[in-house]
């Protein structure tokens, strides 16, 4: 049995696919994603092997985020480095542009979220957090669990990007709380955890949230049903740079 992924619509303007095919090979080359079978990098269509019997992660579950963690873990200990990046912030500027080429921005408080997540951003320059090669997209369905084996999967927006990337997209989509964040970082970082490094992975929750909030207006634009998935990145973004930025 096999899965075939056709891309969407648009996603040819913000989704390098040559860039996607050598990470997939690449994660398929350390073991975090075994399914990868062949992906056409001009046209977009790819192959995988299916897997049966298997679950996505439980939000509520910690111990589904300890299994989620180690792989992450795994993934960035490797130090591996490709010659892309993902960047959040400047990529959402980019699609903020494409966006508003096809019309205004209908939100009222947009230029006013945008200030606040910059400031979270630029907090985290040069603070000691070393670049990785990180998956960038890490929200429970790229995730597959069975019994014995913890799955990443999709591997679209992959390259050289900040650890954040991966711990923030978690956090993002599971709408953790404060506290609940604070406890998924601790478990990442383990005896190197610190409020340096808390701030850092809080902000990027922030800066992911932004990102991909803006993602799915330009999505929507081009015609996708993005559903609560777009209101959900948008909360989340407000509240973490409300948090770190305005201290509520």
């Amino acid at each position: 049995k096999y899965v075939y992924r056709h891309p969407g619509n648009g996603t040819e303007e913000i989704i390098s696919r040559e860039h996607e095919k050598k990470a997939l090979e690449l994660a398929k080359s350390i073991g975090v994603d075994p399914t990868y079978i062949y992906m056409d990098s001009k046209e977009g269509w790819k192959i995988s092997s299916f897997v049966e019997g298997i679950r996505v992660p439980d939000y509520a579950s910690f111990e589904d985020s300890k299994r989620v963690l180690s792989v992450i873990r795994q993934l960035h200990d490797k130090k591996l480095s490709v010659d892309w990046g993902f960047y959040p912030w400047e990529d959402a500027l980019k699609i903020e542009e494409l966006l508003r080429a096809k019309g205004e921005i209908a939100l009222q408080n947009f230029d006013e979220l945008k200030a606040k997540v910059e400031k979270c951003y630029q907090a985290t320059i040069g603070d000691g957090v070393e670049e990785r090669f990180c998956h960038c997209d890490t929200y429970y369905p790229n995730w597959m669990l069975t019994e014995n084996e913890t799955i990443l999967i999709d591997w679209e927006y992959a390259g050289n990007a900040d650890p954040g990337c991966d711990v923030g997209c978690y956090i993002m989509d599971a709408m953790y709380d404060i506290d609940e964040a604070t406890r998924f970082i601790q478990e990442y970082c383990g005896e190197e955890y610190n409020d340096k490094l808390l701030f850092h992975y809080l902000a990027y929750v922030a800066v992911n949230s932004y990102y991909w909030f803006v993602w799915a207006l330009y999505r929507e634009a081009c015609g996708a049903v993005m559903g609560e998935s777009l209101h959900n990145w948008y909360v989340m973004a407000v509240k973490y740079s409300n948090y770190l930025i305005d201290g509520k």
